[in-house]
């Protein structure tokens, strides 16, 4: 994959807008402006502002410099907990992925396989783990 298709992928991908958000939260509780962050870690402010909003990737060096000027303890601090899909999202995105919803099946009909198949998935009242 290209680099200009990673970033357009990864805009709006809840991890990162989920980072964006603590990043943001905690430099505000810390009343500090982009500009002033963006200067303790060596970053422009339009690199913070992408990074608030979720539209910029982050690479792990500078997960550690944002921690460590955000005065977390940890960088474990910073970091949000992973968002989770339903099946049945995770579904919807495979079908889309593949161009089934699109070529082959009507919108009603694949939000029926993805309910099919979610609900043959889904954990059975009273079965036993492992068997």
């Amino acid at each position: 994959m290209r680099k200009a298709a990673q970033t357009s992928a990864m805009a709006g991908n809840p991890v990162y807008i989920a980072f964006g958000n603590a990043v943001s939260t905690r430099r505000k509780a810390l009343s500090l402006t982009q500009a002033q962050l963006a200067s303790k870690v060596k970053m422009s402010r339009a690199s913070i502002a992408n990074i608030e909003s979720g539209r910029q990737n982050i690479l792990l060096h500078h997960v550690y410099a944002l921690a460590a000027a955000l005065d977390f303890a940890k960088v474990a601090d910073l970091l949000p907990p992973m968002p989770h899909k339903s099946i049945g999202e995770e579904l919807k995105m495979t079908l889309v992925n593949e161009r089934l919803s699109k070529e082959s099946l009507s919108e009603n009909a694949g939000a029926q396989v993805a309910d099919l198949i979610s609900s043959a998935l889904a954990p059975r009242r009273g079965s036993k783990v492992g068997s």
